[in-house]
């Protein structure tokens, strides 16, 4: 093996930045994560959350949940939520985050992002060895503001998406 830590190869992974919304009756909550896309047909996506986080205990009563794909001008945003755990705040009302009602799901919608993606859970891998679980969600309703740019997550640092690379 090279001298590479496992941390630093896997942050050589590029993955979108994403605010996961979700609620249970009163209870709401956000938290920063990355999603990953799985299929279009029909409309998979998934995320990993902590189990020992709020998001996670609210997932698992309502079984759905907001991807919310930050744009470019949110970096601050991204840090704000992924700094804090919900279950002593309310991280929304905390940092000012305006939201909407979604169309098809009970979540909160984030507004001014590049993407949201209202998701209901089809399974989840909760019993697999460590602290997170795997959902993976049918998305039921989304939007897209092609006017804005998402952000990126890669070796520890945020990115805006720019130009295309033509090769």
């Amino acid at each position: 093996m090279s001298g590479v830590s496992l941390v630093q190869a896997t942050r050589q992974l590029p993955c979108s930045v994403v605010i996961i919304t979700t609620q249970y009756g009163d209870e709401s909550d956000a938290m920063t994560a990355s999603a990953m896309f799985v299929s279009e047909n029909p409309p998979f996506l998934v995320v990993s959350i902590s189990k020992t986080f709020k998001t996670y205990q609210l997932i698992e009563k309502s079984h759905e949940f907001v991807i919310n794909v930050l744009a470019g001008d949110k970096v601050n945003l991204a840090n704000q939520l992924g700094s804090i755990h919900g279950r002593d705040i309310d991280k929304l009302t905390k940092f000012n985050v305006v939201t909407e009602k979604a169309t098809k799901i009970n979540s909160p919608v984030m507004c001014g992002c590049f993407a949201n993606f209202e998701c209901k859970v089809k399974t989840s891998l909760a019993d697999i060895e460590g602290e997170h679980s795997i959902y993976l969600a049918e998305v039921v309703a989304h939007k897209i503001n092609p006017g804005l740019a998402p952000l990126v997550w890669l070796n520890n640092r945020f990115y805006r998406v720019g130009n295309e690379c033509k090769v």
